[in-house]
């Protein structure tokens, strides 16, 4: 018999039923089921990430630079992790040795950055690694990993090639046992020696050899087929690999009792679990009542069910009470899982697509419009990053992309080939494919004994380096410690415990930057300290672990190419440092024309000394500032001489052509547009005038920004109180600061002895502007399968309308971008694009 519980009946009275029964059942045991209580419990405050690294190549050549954009997920939101900090990205030979290593700060979620291929590395097989520091102090095994091949100019070393071809298969029950007198769906994987997915099709037979059912996988080596056996059953299968190498397996022995699990997960709206049993097994688990815990990431729902009389039960589920991407299904017999099987629901359409329009071309640039496609409502704003490669290109051949990293890699516990194929999960050749993956997986990667018996899973995200010191020997009088000002944050004071100790939070050092420490005396004088100092971050060599999990895409890889003799010009390092150097001397201050009256100061140690903050630089030099609120993030400032009205009355606006790039005026953007015209208070006869301020020469809306500009990060500062050259926008006088670009250092008339240099052992390292490395021709043959055009790591599509940018793309006649980014709720986008640029526009 068969016991059905479903959602739709055809009496509307029955469906009423039946709907408000399992909407009771799921809400009651939410709050009284010890095992999704405890589930829920454990995961209440963990908040897990997951990484996904975008490269803008996996095949490289000796002496370029491997560019990336690292995206941080948190699972249960399903949206841009804001916890993590800290970054640590590096670079594993095949042996899974550390070749270098370098700490990157991610803010709301994303960074970016390189790593240099030195030209000393020997060609073949090299692994990315990127990892957060949760990840690291917790040593987990889900770090993001991508292979990489890099060629030079010697010949890979190859693994010789075997005269024999050895193939392997395993046969996987749904849920994990062959049970007799039931229908079981038995799932198979076929792989070749290197790991690779292989096609194959085969025969069953029975102990009496007897043809019982045949199977055929996918072209990854994926399939399944249905048994129904009897107890005296013994089967063997027959598999046909390629070159028509065959095979004979023995499947898993047929079992006496127990329970089958079978999920019907093709349909659109609904999943549908299905609990067999056989007679043997019912008689002695007829009163016996089970749980049934679905779950995700710290989520669950929970249902009891019993066969009472039946041998079999079916729970027909809407996917809109499930949860989005993989769910775990665990059958539990009071506290002990019995069976488990993954399977994937695709809830909620979370994946967005772009639209690429070639706007203009003019010699080797052309410009380009991507626009958001509106295929689901509300969607928002995206971050993307973009690889601009040849058409003709080898060299990008991820594992993974944003998809799989973020719904599929973290839930399974082996290895899967090219696991980008199965997103976006929009067809039902894909839904099949997934779905036989996910029952080869067998048992998740919970630990059940650890969920019943250890206290909740804590997250503990440390934001930045902390330090934490001792004063080596007691001075008395010391009343503090004093941390002078970095090139993130302000200088501050730092108190010391009766044990001699303190510490020190959220710092962000750069790679390389000395930090400096001072005594405090009781007369608030500076002096040198001896100090001991832990750091919460390490610069030590470390290693892939045996355990780690690697997937690859084994897909048309090509490990074999010698870099071409001269393709590189040997004087192209000369020439970068030649065009460096053009540039920062085209880069040398100038004065500018548009400070008719500007007085320019640069700021050294001594003005850092006498200026607290930029408030009170401005105070001193003819303004008037509040900054009562700084603490709160808030400054205003003011035009000290009054302003009549008759000087405040604007000027009828000139009419200005757009500038097609930006839609804003020509010459300026939107920001400048916003700040054209100063804020006024028109309260009286005379009035107060804010001042226009620039950043390195970018026009300020809001002066709240200058609350967290330090004075040590800035280079110098140009006053012109007349502010004629802007016109009327320069009514209430105009002040342009220029930030540092090296750090402050003092000067031979300061007291050397009043602090002492620390470096932490790894700074975070600074992004790079993405530079072409010289090629020598952008025709060959070479360039066209492995060289690079172009790399934009940070662009932001708007909701509406497009994101404009321009390709610098030489002797390329077409191109093909690989775009992978997130929307501001989620949605994800991983798209591929191929565009002409000899095309007529349209």
């Amino acid at each position: 018999m068969t016991t059905r519980i479903q959602t739709r009946f055809c009496l509307k009275k029955s469906r009423y039923l039946i709907i408000m029964l399992l909407a009771m059942t799921w809400n009651m045991l939410s709050q009284t089921n010890s095992i999704g209580e405890r589930y829920r419990e454990y995961y209440k405050t963990s908040d897990d990430e997951a990484v996904f690294v975008h490269l803008n190549k996996t095949s490289f050549l000796v002496g370029e630079e491997l560019w990336f954009k690292s995206y941080i997920f948190n699972k249960r939101n399903e949206e841009i992790s804001k916890a993590s900090t800290n970054l640590y990205v590096g670079l594993y030979d095949e042996n899974s040795k550390q070749v270098s290593k370098k700490l990157f700060r991610i803010r709301n979620g994303f960074t970016n950055g390189n790593l240099e291929l030195d030209k000393n590395l020997k060609a073949g097989i090299y692994y990315l690694k990127a990892a957060t520091q949760r990840m690291v102090d917790e040593k987990s095994t889900e770090v993001f990993i991508e292979e990489i091949t890099v060629f030079g100019s010697n010949i890979p070393s190859q693994k010789k090639q075997k005269n024999d071809i050895k193939y392997d298969i395993q046969f996987l029950p749904e849920g994990g046992h062959l049970v007799k007198d039931v229908e079981n769906t038995i799932a198979f994987k076929a792989i070749s020696e290197e790991g690779k997915g292989v096609y194959v099709n085969g025969i069953i037979y029975d102990e009496n050899n007897q043809e019982v059912t045949t199977f055929e996988s996918n072209n990854y080596g994926f399939g399944t087929f249905k048994l129904s056996p009897k107890a005296e059953n013994t089967f063997r299968a027959k598999t046909t690999f390629k070159e028509e190498i065959t095979s004979e397996k023995i499947l898993p022995k047929v079992e006496n009792t127990g329970i089958v699990i079978q999920v019907d997960n093709i349909q659109k709206d609904t999943i549908q679990i299905s609990f067999n049993t056989n007679p043997e097994t019912l008689q002695s688990i007829v009163s016996k009542d089970y749980t049934v815990l679905i779950h995700k990431d710290g989520l669950s729902r929970s249902m009891p069910f019993s066969f009472k009389n039946n041998e079999k039960v079916d729970l027909l589920i809407p996917r809109s009470r499930l949860f989005n991407g993989v769910n775990t299904i665990t059958l539990f017999d009071g506290k002990t899982p019995i069976l488990e099987r993954l399977f994937f629901n695709r809830k909620i359409v979370k994946n967005l697509s772009v639209m690429v329009k070639k706007v203009e071309t003019e010699n080797d640039f052309t410009k380009f419009a991507m626009y958001l496609v509106k295929n689901k409502p509300r969607i928002r704003e995206a971050n993307v990053s973009i690889s601009i490669l040849p058409e003709t290109t080898e060299a990008y051949n991820p594992a993974h992309n944003i998809f799989s990293s973020f719904y599929l890699k973290p839930y399974v516990r082996g290895e899967i080939e090219n696991p980008k194929y199965y997103f976006p999960n929009n067809t039902k050749t894909k839904r099949k494919a997934l779905d036989a993956l996910l029952i080869t997986q067998g048992w998740s990667k919970y630990d059940w004994t650890a969920i019943f018996q250890d206290k909740p899973k804590q997250s503990i995200t440390t934001k930045g380096i902390t330090i934490r010191g001792t004063v080596n020997f007691p001075t008395k009088r010391v009343k503090g410690m004093f941390l002078h000002d970095t090139k993130d944050l302000p200088a501050q004071y730092i108190p010391i415990d009766d044990e001699r100790k303190f510490v020190i939070y959220n710092l962000f050092p750069e790679a390389g930057e000395k930090l400096r420490f001072s005594y405090i005396n009781h007369k608030k004088e500076f002096l040198k300290p001896k100090l001991y100092l832990r750091y919460s971050v390490s610069d030590e060599k470390d290693e892939i672990p045996a355990n780690a999990i690697i997937d690859r895409s084994l897909l048309n890889k090509n490990n074999i190419f010698i870099l071409p003799d001269g393709f590189f010009p040997e004087d192209s390092e000369a020439l970068y440092a030649v065009h460096l150097k053009a540039k920062n001397k085209k880069n040398k201050e100038k004065r500018d024309p548009m400070m008719f009256n500007g007085r320019e100061t640069k700021i050294t140690e001594s003005e850092y000394l006498r200026y607290p903050n930029i408030g009170a630089f401005l105070q001193n030099n003819g303004f008037d500032v509040n900054d009562a609120n700084i603490s709160l993030g808030q400054i205003t400032i003011y035009a000290r001489r009054p302003q009549t009205l008759g000087q405040l009355r604007p000027e009828k606006p000139k009419p200005k052509r757009l500038d097609d790039s930006t839609g804003s005026p020509q010459g300026g953007s939107n920001t400048d547009a916003a700040a054209a015209t100063p804020k006024e208070n028109i309260s009286s006869r005379f009035t107060k005038v804010e001042p226009l301020v620039f950043v390195n020469d970018v026009p300020l809306t809001s002066f709240d920004v200058l609350t967290t500009l330090n004075m040590a990060n800035i280079e110098r500062i140009i006053i012109d109180k007349s502010g004629i050259g802007y016109g009327i926008r320069g009514t209430g006088g105009v002040i342009k600061i220029f930030t540092r670009n090296t750090p402050l250092t003092p000067t031979s008339r300061t007291r050397r002895d009043s602090y002492v240099n620390q470096t932490p052992p790894i700074g975070f390292s600074v992004a790079k502007a993405y530079y072409e490395p010289k090629y020598r021709s952008f025709s060959s043959e070479a360039y066209q399968k492995y060289g690079a055009i172009d790399w934009r790591p940070n662009n932001q599509i708007p909701r509406r309308g497009p994101f404009n940018f321009v390709v610098k793309h030489k002797d390329v006649k077409t191109i093909t971008m690989f775009i992978e980014g997130i929307s501001k709720d989620g949605s994800l986008i991983s798209e591929k694009r191929t565009i002409s640029i000899t095309d007529e526009e349209e």
